[in-house]
């Protein structure tokens, strides 16, 4: 897919206005920031804007987080997984998503540690009722601050301050956690089902509509690799949703079950992607 993009600077941070019309098949734009900062290109539809705000680099912090990041990398069985240097092609293709999702008000963090401006948009998340967002949502809170995303977390879509965490470079994985703004702007009471969805096992719910999402989406607007490379990324992945929402139950097998989890998911995209 091949995406337009404008970018904009403001003192703290970069943010990075993408409104794409995408074709499928066609080589993305591989420009560095500082390129596309000297040369921006103007969107088509200036109505449609996503801010991405993008961590600075931090190579032994980085480092660390690849380390950390090795079991994903392997249950996944790619490397990027995880690898804290995610592509602005990566970016690209999911904010082109957010854009045809109608998904404004949503922010994404590209390897980014901001609990301050996580806080504040935890308190002004007015779609979210004050009762959850300052329980469950102080709680998510805390454990983005104490336990950083950008050392041990995963790509993950945190509905109470409205924001994704980018952390791999695997587009696909990313389109999964974008999805689920979507799934929660749907609904008539988003910060009730958005704490339903922290219960064992009710994850699943939501990572079925998300991986569903995706595969539909890719399915219309991507070639046919592509729609083999989100079976191979989203099986595996919900493979290991699948684990990780088990072990809440049975705790003392979450690293097998993680593992059986995903050969599952790539056993089962393997037999799909040599389907007729």
């Amino acid at each position: 897919m091949r995406c337009k993009t404008m970018l904009r600077f403001s003192v703290k941070y970069i943010t990075l206005v993408s409104l794409a019309s995408c074709s499928g098949g066609a080589a993305l734009a591989q420009s560095s920031l500082n390129d596309m900062a000297s040369n921006p290109r103007v969107c088509d539809q200036a109505d449609c804007a996503i801010q991405v705000e993008r961590g600075a680099k931090r190579p032994l912090i980085d480092a660390a987080g690849w380390f950390f990041g090795i079991p994903r990398k392997i249950l996944q069985w790619d490397r990027r997984a995880q690898n804290h240097q995610v592509s602005d092609a990566t970016v690209c293709e999911v904010t082109d998503y957010m854009v045809k999702s109608n998904l404004g008000d949503t922010v994404v963090r590209v390897n980014q540690y901001a609990p301050i401006k996580e806080w504040q948009r935890l308190t002004s998340n007015h779609r979210i009722a004050p009762g959850w967002r300052y329980t469950v949502g102080s709680l998510k809170w805390l454990k983005y601050t104490f336990v950083p995303g950008r050392l041990f977390g995963k790509d993950e879509y945190n509905p109470y301050s409205n924001s994704i965490y980018l952390y791999s470079d695997m587009p696909m994985l990313g389109l999964a956690e974008a999805a689920y703004p979507k799934d929660i702007s749907q609904r008539d009471r988003p910060g009730t089902y958005a704490a339903v969805q922290e219960l064992p096992v009710v994850a699943l719910w939501h990572e079925t509509i998300a991986t569903n999402e995706v595969i539909q989406y890719v399915s219309i607007h991507g070639s046919s690799e592509e729609i083999e490379n989100v079976r191979h990324d989203l099986y595996a992945r919900y493979g290991i949703e699948t684990a990780g929402a088990v072990s809440q139950v049975l705790p003392d097998g979450s690293g097998l079950f993680a593992i059986v989890g995903a050969v599952a998911g790539h056993t089962t995209a393997a037999v799909e992607n040599r389907s007729p």
